[in-house]
């Protein structure tokens, strides 16, 4: 116990001090532009609609929850899908990056997913969330090798091969190995079914179909204040801070440490580019409102999910009810 207060209270701090980092980079470029109107134009149409695409990624990635525990053995419905997923995603935003996988195994079980099948489709979820984040990210690569002054087929090389661990970690002659460490890790036995190797690649698509929305987001809602990205691979900026963000443990919600990133990331790409003028304050300020931004989408999903679960107090006497009590229609 000692040990996890310690870690949150790291996370907290790391979170703490790179929006510190973020704001004061911020403030900065508004004081020298005069005013946050000079610094940057805000198109709300543009807003609006990477507003819209971000709820249909949301969509998508209630879509991917159902689709990895059907390959797990427990198939439910989009409806239910989306309704444990975004109520169970609060507990990302809580220090120890464990409540979320808590959170959703428990809603899980209550739309019929045993809690063993749950466990199960949460390896493989977590398998596929940082290769899809790393595949998609393999666009980036050359760009900001050259940047960096690295070896750009070395860098490819080096993001390949780690995408094929992710997804050769989910055959099961691996997946089995895997899944008896995170079963010990939470002191809880995983089921370990056998779907197929060829049924679980099929995930792959669903997964880059939700980070491919996820970009296509965000490059509107950079554009509705001003910053113009190329497509391609400006595509991979969102997904790959996310990605990060999700591997950074100590960080809640990966705050702070994907939007660092992302603004590394937009600054990298923009160097040199007809679009180069954006500075790190610029970029900071997109970056922060990108946060923002995820969360009130994010909220508005909750909001969704819990009017799904009959509203917030029969959410409570679902949460509150019996492991084997079934979910009434």
């Amino acid at each position: 116990m000692k040990a996890r207060s310690v870690a949150s209270a790291a996370g907290l701090v790391l979170a703490g001090a790179s929006i510190a980092w973020l704001v004061a980079a911020s403030v900065r470029s508004i004081r020298e532009a005069g005013s946050l109107t000079e610094l940057l134009r805000f198109d709300p149409l543009l807003f609006a609609l990477s507003f819209l695409l971000l709820q249909v990624h949301f969509v998508a990635a209630a879509w991917s929850w159902k689709r990895v525990c059907t390959v797990s053995g427990a198939p439910i419905g989009l409806r239910d899908a989306y309704a444990v997923h975004f109520v169970s995603l609060v507990g990302k935003y809580m220090p120890g990056k464990i409540w979320a996988a808590v959170g959703k195994i428990g809603l899980s079980r209550k739309v019929g997913v045993p809690p063993a099948i749950a466990g199960q489709a949460l390896v493989l979820e977590t398998l596929f969330i940082v290769s899809g984040s790393l595949l998609v990210g393999l666009t980036l690569v050359p760009r900001l090798s050259s940047k960096m002054g690295l070896d750009i087929a070395l860098s490819f090389a080096v993001v390949a091969f780690l995408v094929a661990v992710m997804l050769v970690s989910a055959h099961p002659s691996a997946y089995r190995r895997l899944l008896g460490i995170v079963s010990k890790i939470a002191g809880r036995e995983f089921e370990c079914g056998d779907p197929g190797f060829s049924s679980v690649m099929r995930l792959l698509p669903v997964y880059l179909a939700v980070f491919l929305l996820q970009g296509s987001a965000f490059l509107l809602l950079a554009g509705s204040f001003g910053i113009e990205l190329p497509v391609f691979p400006g595509i991979a900026l969102m997904p790959t801070s996310v990605g990060i963000g999700f591997l950074v443990l100590l960080a809640p919600g990966g705050i702070g440490i994907s939007e660092v990133t992302l603004t590394w990331l937009m600054a990298l790409l923009l160097s040199g580019s007809h679009a180069g003028e954006a500075d790190h304050g610029q970029l900071a300020l997109v970056a922060l409102a990108s946060r923002l931004w995820l969360s009130l989408a994010e909220l508005a999903a909750f909001g969704v999910a819990v009017i799904i679960w009959g509203g917030p107090r029969r959410l409570a006497a679902v949460l509150g009810r019996r492991k084997d009590a079934p979910r009434e229609e």
